[in-house]
């Protein structure tokens, strides 16, 4: 591993925890999001709207729709049956 390359995943997660605490959110979880995934981070963080809004609309909306919980409960069941195979070939 390059010192360079270190240095650069730290500066990225600098940025995006200075970033992430300006829109309201966790600091640590804007280094996280930059010193892990690297410039994926940055995009996510910059694109990430502000937490004030974020709670705007959530307050609006009042829970989840019937489609989002299906889609919710249809990927856990996928996943479910999925580690299910992968555990039973295994054995």
């Amino acid at each position: 591993m390059n010192v360079i390359t270190i240095i650069i995943w730290i500066a990225l997660g600098i940025i995006c925890a200075v970033i992430h605490k300006n829109k309201g959110y966790s600091p640590i979880a804007g280094f996280c999001w930059g010193f892990f995934l690297s410039i994926i981070g940055l995009i996510v963080v910059l694109l990430e709207k502000d937490k004030a809004e974020h709670d705007a609309e959530m307050t609006e909306k009042k829970g989840l729709s019937m489609g989002q919980w299906l889609a919710i409960f249809l990927g856990v069941g996928i996943v479910g049956i999925i580690i299910f195979f992968v555990v039973l070939s295994n054995l």
